[in-house]
């Protein structure tokens, strides 16, 4: 886990931006001469990016697109004439586009709550991957969705996790017959998009990812007397306009 001062920095420098934030809706109540366009909808969102960064250190794109759509229409907001808003659907494609290249493969990039020595023991690398003799492949998920689907049953019994990207597509996983040795990291980021994954109903879920106008449903039945807590898969990534079910049989 992360030092105790470091998370509770983090918690005071929310703590303050909250609090900023309260206080200048506060003196605009009151009459202060503030500008209006502080408290409009492009702001919140704005701001609401930059907590989601501050939470995650800026290695989160979720926040990053959520200040971008909010700057784009604050411009808007403020200069009228320029009508940024007709940009802000091939700039998100762009940008997506490229975080996607630039984070392909790297399954630490987001490194939720954990110290280098912890993120080397779960998280699987690349060049030990590349430089193991054995096909292992199967152990992993490396599933790429655009403008379509994926479905798969993964059988190992020795998953070591993997990555699922989609945008605007959609991507399933029957993990129901596969097994776990210890934590194991599943990175998850998709824009409008979806995964289902369906894991045995003893395994212990954590999540980690972040949601930006989407959600993560655990619907398993509830078997809390029966959770493995030897078996834990890490969810971690991002979803933006989309949704991680999970399930069991």
């Amino acid at each position: 886990m992360e030092p105790n001062n470091f998370k509770t920095k983090k918690r005071v420098l929310i703590g303050l931006f909250l609090v900023a934030a309260g206080i200048l809706l506060f003196a605009f109540k009151m009459g202060a001469p503030l500008p209006a366009w502080i408290f409009t909808w492009p702001v919140a969102l704005i701001a609401i990016g930059l907590l989601v960064c501050l939470k995650h250190n800026f290695n989160n794109p979720g926040g990053l697109i959520l200040i971008l759509i909010g700057s784009m229409n604050l411009i808007d907001h403020m200069y009228p004439g320029y009508r940024f808003h007709t940009f802000i659907a091939p700039v998100i494609i762009i940008v997506i586009g490229l975080i996607f290249i630039f984070r392909s493969g790297k399954y630490a990039k987001f490194r939720p709550n954990m110290h280098d020595d912890e993120v080397n023991n779960i998280y699987p690398s690349l060049s030990d991957r590349n430089n193991d003799n054995r096909n292992d492949d199967a152990d992993y998920i490396n599933s790429v969705s655009v403008f379509g689907g994926v479905k798969k049953n993964i059988l190992s019994k020795n998953f070591r996790g993997g990555e699922i990207t989609c945008f605007m597509g959609g991507a399933e996983f029957n993990l129901s017959q596969a097994d776990i040795k210890s934590q194991v990291v599943l990175e998850v980021t998709q824009v409008f998009g979806g995964t289902k994954l369906i894991v045995p109903a003893n395994w212990y879920i954590k999540t980690e990812a972040v949601t930006v106008f989407g959600g993560i449903e655990d619907k398993r039945p509830i078997q809390s007397g029966n959770i493995n807590y030897e078996k834990t898969l890490i969810l971690i990534g991002t979803t933006v306009f989309g949704g991680i079910d999970i399930r069991s049989y």
